[in-house]
């Protein structure tokens, strides 16, 4: 790979960052930015520092976030149409982009009952006969109120992302047929999130999800085929697009059964000390 420390980021090369660059040819630190963030409304990100963890709605590295809006500075010069990939997408510079607004994905367990409260109140409300009026108001009444309480509960997990400038690492392939990349520095002005709608396995622990659509199964990794399978919730909302090799061996490790072993006899030794201890205490 050539390093150009003092490369002229020309605008066909800040092209080629932008069409064939994804967050992992851009480095802030130890930390990936997306150079073209292709976004819409319903669009899920990841947010990549911790500069906001005390905030009122605090958010940090890893934060999953769903889109709900973006809202661009008067007369955005920078706001106009590219062919991307066949398709016609609406592009704009960060430098013209006030903010995008997010909303935590992972829900409180309030939110969780008050949605299903109003499914429920839903449900009730289609079962009523027509002729029942005083049963239909008073149903109604109970349903508003509760989706008031929704909407003001869903605006306090709101919160927006700002562009920033970024000071990263690239790495890009010069010309279509350039055959090894150049790696120079450059400033970067970015919303601080990367694109999230495909993750990786590594993301998704600790989370459970109603639908899980596996594309592939890494190499050189032991037993990520249960971390991956045990994120679904239900077998119907699985779907493998590559089948697992089952003639693979999913055997604990070498290093996991001696990691279990030094474990066990640590608990052991703290078990006998902490029996010591209780029987050399004088009870009165």
């Amino acid at each position: 790979m050539a390093t150009n420390a003092h490369k002229r980021v020309d605008e066909h090369l800040k092209q080629r960052i932008i069409t064939t660059c994804g967050d992992a040819n851009v480095l802030w630190g130890t930390k990936h930015i997306d150079p073209a963030l292709c976004i819409y409304v319903g669009a899920y990100l990841m947010c990549i520092d911790n500069k906001h963890l005390k905030d009122k709605v605090p958010r940090g590295n890893g934060t999953l976030c769903k889109v709900l809006g973006v809202k661009l500075k008067h007369n955005p010069q920078s706001y106009r149409w590219k062919n991307y990939y066949g398709k016609k997408v609406w592009t704009v510079n960060a430098n013209d982009v006030e903010w995008v607004e997010c909303e935590h994905i992972n829900k409180p367990g309030t939110i969780v009952q008050l949605e299903a409260q109003i499914h429920q109140l839903k449900c009730t409300l289609e079962s009523l006969p027509k002729t029942n009026t005083t049963s239909i108001q008073q149903v109604q009444s109970d349903l508003q109120k509760l989706k008031r309480k929704l909407s003001t509960d869903l605006k306090d997990r709101n919160f927006k992302l700002e562009p920033e400038l970024f000071s990263t690492k690239v790495s890009v392939r010069e010309f279509v047929g350039s055959k090894q990349k150049i790696l120079f520095n450059c400033r970067m002005r970015q919303i601080p999130a990367n694109s999230n709608d495909a993750t990786t396995g590594h993301k998704l622990q600790g989370m459970s999800k109603d639908v899980i659509i596996v594309t592939s199964w890494p190499t050189g990794f032991k037993n990520w085929e249960y971390v991956v399978l045990s994120r679904a919730r239900t077998l119907s909302g699985l779907y493998l697009v590559k089948p697992i090799d089952m003639n693979k061996s999913f055997k604990p490790s070498i290093q996991l059964k001696k990691y279990i072993e030094f474990a066990r006899l640590q608990e052991s030794i703290l078990l006998k000390k902490r029996a010591d201890a209780m029987t050399a205490i004088t009870w009165i």
